[in-house]
């Protein structure tokens, strides 16, 4: 069973997640062939605080509003 760990910055939307959970479910099985199924993502999120780069922590996410009304039109996985 392919496990997936997604770590990414709080901020985004449940309709983004959802859609960031099916699409690497989709690329994995598409790759590697395993079932959908047996594929497990696990989107963890955490304060832009908790992410060093380059020795700086990176400020909270804020969504640019040119992406928020691209996401905003696409239906959300059931």
């Amino acid at each position: 069973m392919p496990i997936i760990q997604c770590d990414i910055r709080e901020g985004r939307t449940e309709q983004q997640k959802r859609a960031l959970a099916r699409e690497i479910t989709r690329v994995v099985h598409e790759t590697i062939g395993a079932p959908v199924e047996y594929i497990y993502v696990l989107i963890r999120e955490t304060p832009g605080l908790h992410h060093v780069k380059g020795g700086e922590h990176l400020p909270d996410f804020v969504a640019e509003p040119s992406k928020l009304r691209r996401t905003a039109n696409k239906a959300p996985a059931e």
